[in-house]
């Protein structure tokens, strides 16, 4: 501000609507203060060249810009933050987990990002577990303060007793030693559910259907103490240690562990995610082979950019436009978060049944961007069975074949398994590479010695666009060999291969 005020005459107000522009980024503005700016400058003496090379780096600094202090700050900042995460991964990423406890979408990309870095997440455990994320050993245990319907007051009083008297050694134990006026059956049902529990040596299932008898057990144990009362231990002089050493787990108590789709249903329930597994695991191989993106992914994705999502479906609901047409809302559950959906009402009167399937779902949509964040904006959406038998699978790129896109292509890779048929192979090759005219000779190279009648396009990344060229005097056989080479010469990724369905 006053830069413009003393060197083109801006008053305050002026420089003030420059400020703006610059923090807005707001281009058509920007523009109409360049000509004021060197306007201002001829009048102060100050040549057009010189004026001009000066607004030059005033517009530069607002596409994205600080100040030396400010750089310096963030460069010592991210030093310290590396070397953290170089030298003590664990305990920085047990750190930073508890830093976003209340994100959830966040926890999940932590987690995700823990687990690819070789460390290991566990659950809650009752004998280990604080309020925050905790380092034990080489793993990171969640916070008892994740556990949704456990407060502070309840943490509080387990640590106090656990650390005062040690671990607990069961579940009636557990009852008889805390105070049940604070960690109530709310509290001790959520715990269970989220795995806190693991460490007696019973399952989950069976810890839920004792946890009303010991209960029992242990507000009667805490009215004898209260008034005074001893039991045989305490007059034998074993006192409470001899008691815990003594509980047992009631046969009746040891029954099967619930089906792991329900017990992942009651850790989301209670934690707002799957911990111990997901139900989309299993389809996590075929996602990254028909170029299905994730939650990393489609964040990175420009505005606009055609996407393919593999994921299930857990909200939804319906609303009229001022037309009076349906349209909808819903969430969308990939293997590392969520994604809202937004389903305009040509497109719901195709989908709405598969909006309602309660298995995996194929969704082909544009990324969007909405004051919560990253959408997408689904334009068709098939349960992942029926994309299969029709062919649904198509990547995340296309083309008309010689023109332009403003989409990216996929980002998935994969090859034949000999059930499927691969309908088309994309290359996707950004124009900045170096030496460019080398690579794609390489790649050109690679796809000869896998000639084959699968068609192939190459889809070349510009600054601002993505041109999509079929490639008619080759075609090529997807095999894996030809996908290690390509990812060779242009890194993961950089291949996709779209598939027409069962042969």
């Amino acid at each position: 501000m006053r830069l413009a005020a003393d060197l083109a005459g801006f008053s305050l107000g002026e420089a003030d609507t420059l400020r703006k522009a610059m923090g807005k980024k707001d281009r058509e503005l920007m523009a109409q203060q360049r000509e004021k700016f060197v306007s201002g400058c001829k009048a102060n003496k100050i040549e057009a060249k010189k004026a001009e090379k000066i607004w030059d780096l005033i517009e530069k600094f607002a596409g994205y810009g600080f100040n030396k202090s400010h750089a310096a700050c963030y460069g010592v900042v991210a030093y310290q933050t590396a070397y953290l995460k170089a030298n003590y991964p664990t305990e920085f990423m047990a750190a930073l987990l508890t830093s976003e406890m209340e994100k959830t979408d966040k926890i999940v990309q932590y987690v995700e990002e823990t687990r690819a870095m070789g460390l290991r997440v566990e659950p809650p455990d009752v004998n280990v577990s604080r309020a925050q994320f905790t380092v034990a050993g080489d793993a990171i245990h969640f916070g008892l303060a994740a556990i949704k319907n456990v407060g502070a007051t309840a943490i509080d009083s387990i640590v106090k007793v656990r650390e005062g008297d040690g671990t607990f050694v069961t579940l009636d134990d557990f009852c008889g030693r805390v105070d049940l006026r604070l960690v109530n059956r709310r509290v001790i049902e959520s715990m269970i559910k989220a795995g806190a529990f693991d460490s007696l040596q019973n399952t989950r299932a069976g810890l839920l259907a004792s946890l009303d008898q010991a209960m029992e057990g242990g507000q009667r144990r805490q009215r004898d103490r209260e008034e005074g009362q001893v039991s045989l231990f305490d007059a034998l002089g074993g006192g409470e240690a001899a008691a815990k050493a003594a509980v047992v787990v009631p046969p009746a108590a040891r029954v099967p562990e619930w089906p792991q789709e329900e017990m992942l249903a009651f850790e989301r329930e209670v934690l707002g995610f799957y911990l111990s597994g997901h139900p989309l695991e299993q389809y996590r191989e075929l996602a990254r082979r028909i170029g299905a993106l994730n939650a990393s992914d489609l964040a990175a994705r420009p505005t606009g950019a055609r996407v393919l999502l593999l994921g299930q479906v857990s909200a939804f609901s319906e609303s009229a436009t001022k037309s009076g047409n349906r349209m909808a809302f819903a969430t969308l559950e990939l293997v590392d978060g969520s994604v809202p959906l937004t389903i305009f009402p040509e497109p719901y009167r195709t989908c709405a049944v598969a909006l309602r399937h309660k298995g995996p779902v194929i969704v082909k949509g544009r990324a969007d961007d909405s004051d919560k964040g990253r959408v997408v904006l689904a334009e068709e959406i098939k349960p992942l069975e029926d994309a299969v038998a029709n062919g649904g699978l198509g990547g995340n790129g296309h083309g008309n074949g010689n023109g332009h896109s403003n989409g990216h292509g996929g980002n998935g890779r994969g090859a034949s398994n000999g059930g499927d048929v691969a309908h088309a192979c994309r290359i996707r090759v950004s124009a900045a590479t170096e030496p460019l005219d080398e690579v794609l000779a390489s790649v050109k190279a690679a796809c000869r010695e896998h000639e084959g009648r699968t068609p192939l396009f190459v889809h070349v990344l510009l600054p601002t666009q993505e041109v999509v060229l079929r490639v008619k005097e080759l075609g090529v056989d997807p095999a894996p060999d030809l996908v290690a080479k390509v990812e060779g010469l242009l890194g993961h990724g950089s291949i996709l291969v779209e598939y027409a369905g069962r042969a």
